[in-house]
């Protein structure tokens, strides 16, 4: 079933403008084609809000299926990527979600 990982976040405050170019750099680069890799991914995008590409940020990873997530974290190289992610993100800022999409199966699953 179509599944939606959203994460939304911060960026650690004592980034310098060059470090946050890297981060972004980094995502754009690296982090989101590896995770394009891992079978059942459809998509993994980065939205920014209004915080200058500082604040208010969100990836949207859309897959087959929460399945996906679990065979990307245990990845070794994937991981490694993930820990980088995470140490330009402030952790007290962050959320996460997985959603899947309502279709006419999940409905007559519901329904019985």
């Amino acid at each position: 079933m179509t599944t939606l990982y959203t994460r939304t976040w911060d960026l650690k405050e004592s980034l310098s403008d060059a470090e946050v170019v890297e981060f972004w750099r980094f995502c754009v680069e690296e982090l989101a084609p590896a995770c394009e890799k891992v079978e059942g991914t459809r998509s993994m995008k980065f939205y920014s809000g209004a915080g200058a590409l500082r604040a208010d940020l969100t990836v949207a990873w859309e897959m087959d299926d929460a399945s996906v997530y679990e065979r990307a974290l245990h990845d070794a190289d994937l991981r490694a990527l993930i820990g980088k992610f995470y140490a330009g993100i402030d952790m007290r800022t962050t959320d996460q979600r997985f959603q899947r999409e309502i279709t006419q199966q999940l409905v007559h699953a519901l329904s019985g």
